[in-house]
């Protein structure tokens, strides 16, 4: 009965250094919003949309190891003072289908820029602060 138990325990401890990061980030609650930022509300969006205002829209899981790391930065801006001086609103990937399907998103930790009612840019795996500042300079925000 121990060689079971021990046999047991050793594939549960190789089972966790295999998953435990999985398991991890789709039990872990949700980062939370930073200040400035709103979370995504279907009319909302709309009414900036039809307003044209510039917006930053980060699509976001708290499943996702990129939108981990793109949090991070995010955070690291804010906390220097660099933070996205842009409307920022943030979509719940899981949550908000509205969004998702109207703008065609198969993918997590993506950041996508909007500008008189339209779409300008998307851009997928801005983990840094310093990527995050290139993208928004070189569109413009």
């Amino acid at each position: 009965m121990k060689k079971i138990w021990a046999q047991v325990g050793f594939i549960g401890l190789i089972a966790i250094l295999l998953w435990g990061n999985l398991i991890y980030m789709n039990l872990r609650p949700s980062d939370p919003i930073l200040p400035g930022w709103e979370e995504y509300s279907t009319a909302r969006f709309e009414t900036l949309m039809q307003r044209g205002e510039p917006m930053l829209v980060e699509v976001y899981a708290s499943w996702c190891p990129t939108c981990l790391l793109q949090h991070k930065a995010l955070e690291t801006l804010h906390d220097q003072g660099r933070g996205p001086k842009v409307r920022a609103i943030r979509v719940d990937f899981d949550r908000d289908a509205d969004f998702i399907q109207a703008f065609g998103f198969r993918h997590t930790g993506t950041m996508v820029l909007f500008n008189d009612g339209k779409e300008v840019t998307r851009k997928a795996g801005l983990v840094t602060p310093e990527k995050i500042e290139f993208f928004l300079a070189e569109n413009g925000f």
